[in-house]
């Protein structure tokens, strides 16, 4: 079986600036995630190019920002996973939508929000209702990739009307006909 380091090393002369990329990972908060939203991915930010090298922008323990997509890769164990979820639309329109993500992520200010994504993964898991306060200043990483996701049209309508999109989300709910995995 592929580790995750060889399928970065395969997949690596594919994957540009604009894509999204979902993670799977093995440690105990993946697991809990992936089981709490019975998902397959717990991890999910936006891959960026500057001068042939990748990065990704993402929200993650230290809040939104951006590195390098190798590093990112390295700290999976062996048995971690991703895909990438290439947009179909023209590069204007990516390099547009990238520029808000990008400033977004320079607003380092911006912390995880732990208390609405344990709500979310208790509501569920649970079919509860516990009330979900968004504020600008937190985002978990898929929350804060989805107007991303949804200006550039690569998830359907079912995926607005979530009030947090968790990793998983961009799978169930992917518009086809503007979107390619690679895998």
């Amino acid at each position: 079986m592929e580790t995750i380091t060889e399928k970065y090393e395969r997949l690596r002369p594919l994957i540009q600036g604009g894509d999204l990329i979902l993670f799977h990972g093995t440690s105990i908060i993946s697991k809990t995630i992936q089981n709490f939203d019975s998902a397959y991915y717990n991890h999910i930010g936006v891959v960026i190019e500057i001068d042939n090298a990748l990065g990704i922008c993402d929200a993650n323990g230290d809040g939104v920002q951006w590195d390098r997509l190798s590093w990112r890769i390295a700290k999976y164990k062996p048995k971690g996973d991703f895909v990438i979820i290439r947009p179909l639309n023209n590069n204007e329109e990516i390099q547009q939508q990238l520029k808000t993500l990008l400033k977004r992520s320079d607003e380092k200010w911006i912390k995880y929000d732990y208390k609405n994504g344990i709500k979310e993964m208790f509501n569920r898991k649970f079919n509860l209702h516990l009330p979900i306060h968004l504020k600008y200043d937190k985002a978990i990483c898929s929350s804060n990739d989805a107007q991303y996701a949804i200006n550039l049209n690569l998830v359907t309508e079912e995926f607005k009307k979530l009030q947090i999109q968790f990793p998983q989300d961009y799978i169930r709910y992917l518009n086809k006909s503007n979107t390619k995995i690679i895998n």
